[in-house]
């Protein structure tokens, strides 16, 4: 269910944390949360924060979070040009 908070709808946003890059949600309008990283106190604002995704539940955001924790698990793969 999503909630209404004048005419827009409200759900979750998915973040990173500017300290460590910790791929991290927080409901749409929450004005700061709390790494589960490295314990930073995040202010939550589109100048502090890169938003990655937007979530209709809080199912969809902890999927979107661990589909970002996997890829970051993943080997870095580097491509050579030759030139």
């Amino acid at each position: 269910m999503l909630l209404r908070r004048g005419a827009v709808l409200m759900g979750y946003i998915i973040f990173i944390c500017p300290r460590c890059g910790l791929a991290r949600y927080a409901r749409e309008g929450q004005k700061t949360a709390k790494c589960l990283g490295c314990g930073c106190q995040i202010q939550i604002s589109p100048q502090k924060v890169k938003i990655l995704a937007r979530a209709k539940n809080v199912g969809e955001a902890i999927e979107i979070v661990k589909s970002y924790k996997v890829k970051d698990k993943q080997p870095l793969e580097f491509s050579r040009s030759d030139g």
